[in-house]
């Protein structure tokens, strides 16, 4: 797989599978806005502390826009270009299983830290 897009996944810290589909959801929908709990819904995510999480995360790396309580793409032909790399990339079944492998490893980890937050609750 061409290593622009490992770079671009890395230095925007696009390092899980919710991130990638909300980055994608993003790009295929680029007047769209919505809340967290819009996105959440439409990304099939029941938890809205997930999406904050996430939502958070790709703000700081200059990925989405917050415009009072709704987030976006921001109008950068850059980011759009960027993106619209990515999606053609995610589109082929090959590269699509070596981008899922990119951000796995960060996925269980993810789940790891919130088990023992659940549980560091839980003792409390």
């Amino acid at each position: 797989m061409n290593e622009t897009i490992y770079t671009y996944l890395r230095t925007k810290n696009i390092d899980s599978f919710q991130k990638l589909r909300l980055l994608l959801l993003l790009h295929q929908n680029p007047h769209w806005r919505g809340t967290s709990q819009e996105l959440a819904q439409r990304l099939h995510l029941g938890d809205t502390s997930l999406i904050e999480s996430i939502i958070a995360d790709l703000h700081q790396a200059g990925l989405i826009d917050q415009v009072d309580n709704q987030y976006k793409l921001p109008d950068e032909p850059e980011i759009r270009s960027q993106l619209q790399y990515l999606a053609r990339a995610f589109e082929h079944p090959l590269v699509r299983q070596e981008l899922l492998k990119q951000v796995k490893p960060t996925l269980a980890f993810s789940r790891s830290k919130m088990i023992n937050a659940q549980r560091d609750l839980q003792l409390n």
